[in-house]
C-alpha cells in the first residue's frame, strides 16, 4: 500500500468515527411504579380550598413522560442519585411529585413515585434541604 492510499483510509476511517460521534445519543428507558402511599394520596387531602381532583395513574405517567429527558440529564451528571429522592413540580398542571429513581440495569431505571400531591398558590409541596427538583 502506498503513502496516498494510507492517507486516504485514514482519513475515511476518521470521518466515520466523527459519524459516529456526532450521532451518539444515551437512550434511557424508565418504568414508572406507584406505591401504595402514592395511590392512597391521589385521592386528595383533608385541607381547605385543596384541589380534590384525584390524581390517576396516567396522569402521573403523562406528567412524568414531559419530565424524561431532565431526569435522564440529572442521571447523567449525577445530580440524581440511586434512591435519592427528587421532586418534580408543575404548577401548570398543578401537581408535585416525589420520586426515587432505581437502576435496573445499564440505562434502564424504574421511576418510583413516593408520592403525590396537588400543588397550589395556596399549598405548596414541602421539600427537602438540598433536594433536586425539576420544575417546569
Amino acid at each position: 500500500m502506498n503513502l496516498r492510499e494510507s492517507i486516504k483510509k485514514h482519513l475515511i476511517l476518521e470521518k466515520r468515527i466523527g459519524q459516529i460521534a456526532t450521532n451518539f445519543e444515551v437512550t434511557f428507558g424508565f418504568d414508572v411504579i406507584t406505591t401504595k402511599h402514592s395511590n392512597y394520596r391521589s385521592g386528595g387531602r383533608d385541607l381547605d380550598d385543596y384541589n380534590q381532583r384525584p390524581v390517576s395513574n396516567a396522569e402521573i405517567v403523562e406528567f412524568i413522560q414531559n419530565f424524561k429527558r431532565d431526569i435522564a440529564e440529572k442521571i447523567l451528571t449525577g445530580e440524581i442519585q440511586q434512591s435519592e429522592p427528587f421532586v418534580l413540580v408543575s404548577n401548570r398542571w398543578e401537581l408535585a411529585m416525589a420520586v426515587s429513581a432505581e437502576r435496573e440495569s445499564g440505562t434502564y431505571w424504574k421511576l418510583v413515585v413516593i408520592t403525590v400531591f396537588r400543588q397550589s398558590d395556596l399549598y405548596k409541596f414541602k421539600v427537602g434541604k438540598d433536594q433536586v427538583v425539576i420544575e417546569k
